[in-house]
Parts: structure tokens; C-alpha cells; sequence
């Protein structure tokens, strides 16, 4: 295992004054960050960096554009939005499904120096009410299911809706809103501080939080994947001197097929846009969409576009390995797959190394407020450690852990996980109570619980509010999933809290079955208790066959399990 000695010579190596990821010290809001001196100084110069790939940049169905299509639409939507009286600042929001138009729209949006504020599709007409009033939309892009949620709210909230792929009679639609808009992009100045994104959690609090990002933070943020990558490549090399001659005399090959990727999430949640989306201008990678998740669909893609990795919430590429059809397909072009955002189970893991990562199975660890960047782990280390979701991304990041008072904790002790770096947000919209309390001396407070070990590897353990309490005793609800889906018959798992008179609250889980099996409450608690501490293994088991909800970024949607669970108990009764 490298020594600290060695990373820090790699990351010398790799950011060395000349070299592409060169660092310089960026000062943000009064702190001092690492930042790179070849990062793009605002979005539009990232989409311009696009032009240089003369191929395939977003593929939806039958539909092909080029990274040079992609600009001159966008530079359309640009010029329309300036015409329209919008100016740079102003909020103007996309509320699609996955649709070229929703990529068009927001680079043009960001383009013109407006803030783009990608709206969750998955809201009720209630929910997209509240996102429009608080941001302060200026004007909205919707499709037909959108539309017909927003569109008889639109002239009491005083807004302007743009129709895409529908028709209205009282709004434009996508094609009259950019026809006769030249396609020369605008040239006004972005400074890298100007805020480019408002991206709204995903709700589980009464109202959902806007985060504000900069140009500056998701520039960096897209590099600082390259540049991690970079370092553990560097750090090979040094450590290996037959590789490092190998390396000094051999010409590369040609990969075997270009870059590629599916979007698998939806493009308002930030593994879509900044991890999949956004990140694709970089090496001219072909992003292929979905009018929504589909496994079948998704195995069809992979075979079809010769798509070389896969990446999106673990349970996804769980789903592509379980596929009764998976034999039926050519995956020869997949390089990598794995997910973030959600847990991966150790059994899971396996599972997709086994039979379509070959090798090169990982995750990682991020959020929204860290334009999904913090974390990541593959290959060995992550067949080593199955249970953590990586380092700390050098150079850019850093990742510890604090107990209640604040002050920083020594390997393996528990405590909130909080990551420092340039790609941090700026603040929550509308909410400086909440950015006080989650952005400290340039620390994301992330929420998350967990520790780090002896070789800087995290470990989360659970959510802050995610914890059983169990007369007394913390329970992290992970560990106990991690072991239900040992059991070859589970398919997927959500474990909670439910009350208890006498213990406060007891473990309980609700379990979705592979097809074509059984099993009952008494066996798999029989299997848990052989794996974990009595107190531990869930006192109620709910077990069927269907698929467990999900969120609209196809997260288990464990809240909503336990108030269903919930409601059904007080009928118990």
C-alpha cells in the first residue's frame, strides 16, 4: 500500500508548474482552496473546449448531435434569453425528462451568464410551485408532463413557460422560442465566481434547499476527477520502474472503442449533470440518453453505442448483472461500471465485478453541495475494502471526521464526515441560517456518519438522522442492509426504525425477493443473527417480491418505505 510519502510525491508529479493539472491557490469567501491554473474560467469556455472532438457528444434515440451541434443550438437558446430581457444572474429553469433540449437549454442558459436552476421533473404542481417562487424563475423550460402540472399556475406566479416536444396554445414552443437566433455564442464576460447552478435536494425535509454553485467549483470539480485519476496513475508508475520505462518507450495504444457513457440518472441530479453530463466536454465522450431507467433498455444501449462505462446509483448496476437477459447481449466494449450517491453492499460489489466490470468495479462518495466529488475506489482497494467508498480525490479534496463540539477525530472513530475543496458550494439559496450551519471554514457538514482508517479510506456508516437508537444502543441501518443482501435471495433491502414502548425504537426492514424464490420473517432473521450483534437484527421483516420505490435519482426511497410501514402498523393495532 502507497505511503503518504509516495502520494504526496505523485501529486507533486502530476501538479508541477507546466504540467495539465498545474495547482495555484484560489481564494474563495475567505479561504484559501487548491485549484488548477488550467481549469476552464466559466462553463461556456468548457462547452467551447468541446469543439475539438469531431464526434458523437449526445445520442437519444434515433436522435445524433455533435459537441458543435450542442454549441450552436445553445448559442441560440443564449442569444434568445438576452433578447428576452434575461440577464446574467437572473434564474431560468429546465424541467425535463432527459431530452437534447434539456443539455441545449441549460448551456445556453450558463452561457449567457444566467443561472440555470435544474428543477427536480419528479415534483408534484405544489412542489414545482415552492421551487419557482423561491428561486425566482424568470423563465421555465417543460415538457407535456411538466406543463401540465405548472402551466395553469404560470400566469399567477408571473412566469414564462417554453414548451418542449408539446404544444400549448398560450406559450412558445422550443422551436419558435430559438427560430431566427444566431447561432454565434454571446461573448460577455462570466467571472469564475459568478454562480452558474441552483440544484434543489432531493426533498427530505419539508421544503428541499437550493444549492448554489459557481462556474469556478464545477470547473474544478470536473478536473479534479482527471487529476485523481492522474495521481494514482503517477503513483503506479513511481513504484513500478519496469512500468515506468515501459511507460517512457512504448507508445500507447489506441483504446478500443472512444469513450462513452450512459446517462443513467436523471439530468437534474448532480451525478447527471456534473459527473455524466458536464464531464463528457473533457475527452469528447458520447453521452447516450433514456426517456427513463429501464434495465432491458440499458442493456441495448451497451451493445448498441459500444458504451465503455457504466455509472449510476449501485442499485442500477446490480440491476444490469441480475437481468435474466444479460446473456443475450454483447457488454465486450464495458470497461468500468460501478455508482455512487448510495451505499454498495459488499455482495453487490462482487457481484458486478464478477460478471461485467471485469476488474474495474468501484464507487464513490459525493453530493450536491460537493458537485458529487469527494470520494472514489476501484480495482483491488475496493475488492479489499467493500465496504468503503474511497480517499479523499487528490489533489483537490479533503475528508474528516468530527464529533459533536466540532474538533477533528483520529482514525476509526466515528463521528460527521465533513470535505473541504474548491468544488463546494457557495451557499444554500435563501438560507444563510442553513449555509452557516453546513459550510464551516470552507468544511462541508455533509450529515453523513462514518470514520476514516489508518490509510485515509472512509467508511460511512450512516446518516445523522438515519441511526436506530435501540434502548440506548446506535445502530447503523448500512451495516444491518450490507447483510441482508448476503443472502443470495435478496434482492433489495431499506432498513429503518420503528417505535418500540419499551426500547424506544427497534430495527426493521422491508425486503424485495429475487424472482421464483421464498423465504419468510423467521428465516431471515435466523440468517441476520448469525452475522450480527442480537440487538441488531430486525425485530420485523416485511418481505414481498415487488421492486422497492425509489427517488427520482433511483435511490431506494427509504422514507417513504417507513411511512408506509408506519401507517400500516397504527392499522395493526
Amino acid at each position: 500500500m502507497a505511503s503518504n510519502t509516495s502520494l504526496e510525491r505523485a501529486i507533486a508529479d502530476v501538479t508541477a508548474p507546466g504540467k495539465p493539472f498545474e495547482t495555484e491557490t484560489v481564494h474563495v469567501n475567505g479561504v484559501d482552496f487548491i485549484g488548477f491554473v488550467n481549469a476552464p474560467t466559466n462553463l461556456r469556455e468548457l462547452y467551447r473546449s468541446g469543439l475539438r472532438h469531431d464526434v458523437d457528444f449526445y445520442v437519444y434515440d434515433d436522435e445524433r448531435y455533435s459537441f458543435n451541434d450542442a454549441w450552436k443550438i445553445s448559442a441560440q437558446v443564449a442569444n434568445t434569453l438576452i433578447a428576452r430581457g434575461i440577464s446574467p444572474g437572473d434564474r431560468v429553469g429546465v424541467s425535463l425528462r432527459n431530452y437534447p433540449e434539456w443539455i441545449f437549454a441549460f448551456m445556453g442558459i450558463t452561457s449567457m451568464g444566467g443561472i440555470a436552476v435544474a428543477m427536480n421533473a419528479w415534483w408534484s404542481a405544489e412542489e414545482m410551485e415552492y421551487g419557482i417562487e423561491d428561486s425566482g424563475l424568470k423563465l421555465l423550460f417543460v415538457d407535456r408532463e411538466r406543463l401540465e402540472r405548472v402551466g395553469p399556475l404560470a400566469s399567477e406566479l408571473g412566469i414564462e413557460l417554453v414548451t418542449v416536444r408539446c404544444e400549448h396554445e398560450s406559450f412558445p414552443t422550443w422551436d419558435a422560442f430559438i427560430e431566427g437566433s444566431s447561432d454565434a455564442m454571446p461573448e460577455n464576460d462570466i467571472a469564475p465566481e459568478d454562480n452558474a447552478t441552483l440544484l434543489y435536494t432531493s426533498g427530505s425535509t419539508a421544503h428541499p434547499k437550493g444549492v448554489l454553485s459557481t462556474h469556478c467549483s464545477i470547473c474544478n470539480a470536473l478536473l479534479g476527477w482527471e487529476a485523481a485519476g492522474a495521481v494514482g496513475y503517477q503513483l503506479t508508475v513511481n513504484e513500478n520502474p519496469a512500468l515506468a520505462e515501459h511507460v517512457r518507450t512504448v507508445q500507447p495504444s489506441k483504446p478500443a472503442f472512444p469513450p462513452s457513457t450512459i446517462l443513467s440518472v436523471p439530468l437534474f441530479h448532480v451525478t447527471g449533470l456534473v459527473v455524466q453530463f458536464l464531464s463528457s466536454f473533457r475527452y469528447g465522450r458520447k453521452l447516450v440518453g433514456m426517456y427513463k431507467w429501464d434495465v432491458e433498455r440499458a442493456l441495448q444501449i451497451i451493445e448498441a453505442e459500444r458504451i465503455t462505462s457504466f455509472n449510476g446509483v449501485p442499485t442500477m448496476s446490480y440491476e444490469l448483472v441480475k437481468s435474466a437477459s444479460l446473456g443475450n447481449y454483447d457488454l465486450s466494449s464495458l470497461q468500468s461500471a460501478g455508482g455512487g450517491g448510495a451505499a454498495m453492499a459488499p455482495e453487490q460489489a462482487k457481484e458486478i465485478d464478477k460478471k461485467i466490470a471485469k476488474g474495474a468495479s468501484g464507487t464513490g462518495w459525493g453530493m450536491t453541495e460537493t458537485q458529487g466529488l469527494a470520494t472514489s475506489i476501484g480495482g483491488p482497494a475496493f475488492t479489499l475494502r467493500p465496504r468503503s467508498c474511497g480517499r479523499a480525490l487528490p489533489p483537490l479534496v479533503k475528508v474528516k471526521a468530527v464529533n459533536e463540539e466540532g474538533m477533528d477525530l483520529p482514525p476509526f472513530e466515528t463521528g460527521e464526515l465533513c470535505i473541504w475543496g474548491i468544488q463546494n458550494f457557495s451557499g444554500y439559496w435563501n438560507n444563510l441560517d442553513a449555509t452557516r450551519e453546513t459550510l464551516v471554514d470552507g468544511w462541508v457538514h455533509t450529515g453523513d456518519v462514518g470514520h476514516l482508517d489508518d490509510e485515509g479510506y472512509v467508511y460511512i456508516t450512516d446518516r445523522m438522522k438515519d441511526i436506530v437508537i435501540r434502548g440506548g444502543e446506535n445502530i447503523g441501518c448500512q451495516e444491518v442492509e450490507a447483510v441482508l443482501y448476503e443472502h443470495p435471495h435478496v434482492a433489495e433491502a431499506s432498513v429503518f426504525g420503528i417505535p418500540d414502548e419499551r426500547l424506544g425504537e427497534t430495527v426493521a426492514a422491508v425486503v424485495c425477493l429475487e424472482p421464483n424464490t421464498r423465504l419468510n420473517e423467521d428465516d431471515l432473521k435466523e440468517f441476520a443473527s448469525e452475522r450480527l450483534a442480537q440487538f441488531k437484527v430486525p425485530s420485523r421483516i416485511w418481505i414481498g417480491h415487488d421492486r422497492l420505490p425509489r427517488t427520482a435519482s433511483e435511490k431506494i426511497f427509504k422514507r417513504q418505505i417507513r411511512e408506509e410501514t408506519l401507517k400500516n402498523l397504527d392499522l395493526e393495532k
